[in-house]
């Protein structure tokens, strides 16, 4: 087991489901900080959602600090860019943040932007710093979700459709932390690991060339990825400078499919030694799948990284999917003793919630 004071504040996502809730309950103890998935912005700056009254209720009878995230609703591109254009969107946006922040008796908020151009890279900053210096002003935190990526390249892998908005340094420079989802790692096209440890080094070290580690929380996945494939080779890996190199040959993938990390006894895990990741096989020939999980063993090979690099923790997706051996891994986790002046006790009320889909 890591000790707290190596391995930081551990955030855990969360979804207004059961799952979450009762693993929420039977862990509250190991969990820093919980941030459930529950609100959105529109293209106007309305604030929609609400606050999840079990994962609240849990979050005050074990004094856990909530910080909800806050999406563009529906991760449409269309409607982030309309309201990172507009002052007066703007405006309402970061009212209405201070507000439910407020009322709800928050730590604060995390900004979760997904799907926006490296165009709107300024716009973006300038939002987040906007929101920060309100929130500040309020005694309440801000924390931005940002994308993995291992160079700043413009012409390397998504930088242009996704990873490019993200300016590592101008986000910390406003905002108290950042939680850099070092997930996923393949994809459809090169089915492997969700998270190699090789690679999340990689994505960290990278992250720390602007970015102080004690403003990095670094995402953790807790689910298993599966790829149902016609015919599967052994993958080829290769040290190259310190990097891995997976190369795959004649897969041809079928679908694609997420859940919760499991075991299965009757068909052990297996572990790669230079991706530090588990997997299975089964099947035979056309049907062989081969599954990836993020099991006790994997997750404590990047929690070994949150230590080594002296990161500030990390931010785990999501609570209700992970293997539950992962605990096993996990201290119980500080409480903190002072809270803002104006906190009370975490209110169980939707607060300005509104209809509508994000």
């Amino acid at each position: 087991m890591f000790a707290s004071a190596d391995i930081g504040q551990a955030l855990f996502y969360a979804m207004p489901d059961a799952a979450s809730a009762l693993s929420f309950r039977a862990h509250a103890t190991q969990i820093g900080m919980i941030a459930p998935q529950s609100f959105a912005l529109t293209s106007r700056g309305e604030l929609r959602g609400t606050l999840p009254a079990d994962l609240a209720a849990i979050a005050q009878t074990a004094a856990v600090p909530i910080m909800p995230l806050v999406i563009n609703a529906g991760f449409s591109r269309t409607n982030a860019i309309r309201l990172l254009r507009s002052a007066s969107a703007r405006d309402q946006a970061i009212g209405a943040l201070v507000e439910q922040a407020r009322d709800l008796s928050l730590a604060g908020w995390q900004i979760d932007f997904e799907g926006l151009p490296s165009t709107q890279r300024a716009a973006f900053t300038r939002f987040v710093r906007e929101v920060a210096d309100a929130l500040h002003r309020h005694g309440k935190l801000l924390s931005v979700a940002v994308a993995a990526r291992t160079s700043d390249d413009p012409a390397s892998g998504n930088w242009k459709g996704f990873s490019g908005v993200y300016d590592y340094a101008g986000l910390a420079d406003s905002a108290d932390f950042l939680s850099v989802m070092a997930y996923p790692e393949s994809d459809a096209t090169h089915p492997g690991p969700l998270a190699s440890a090789p690679w999340v080094e990689q994505v960290v070290q990278h992250v720390l060339e602007t970015v102080p580690a004690d403003k990095v929380s670094l995402g953790l996945p807790t689910y298993q990825t599966d790829w149902m494939e016609r015919r599967v080779r052994v993958s080829v890996r290769k040290r190259v400078a310190g990097k891995v190199k997976r190369v795959f040959h004649t897969v041809y993938k079928m679908f694609h499919r997420s859940g919760a990390a499991v075991h299965n006894d009757d068909n052990p895990l297996e572990w790669d030694p230079t991706l530090e990741s588990s997997y299975r096989i089964e099947g035979e020939g056309h049907h062989r799948q081969v599954t990836w999980v993020e099991d006790e063993r994997s997750f404590a090979a990047k929690l070994k990284l949150v230590s080594e690099y002296h990161l500030r923790g990390f931010s785990v997706w999501r609570i209700g999917l992970e293997d539950p051996h992962i605990w096993g891994e996990l201290p119980d986790a500080p409480r903190q003793v002072a809270t803002p002046a104006d906190a009370g006790p975490v209110a169980l009320v939707t607060g300005h919630a509104t209809s509508g889909r994000f």
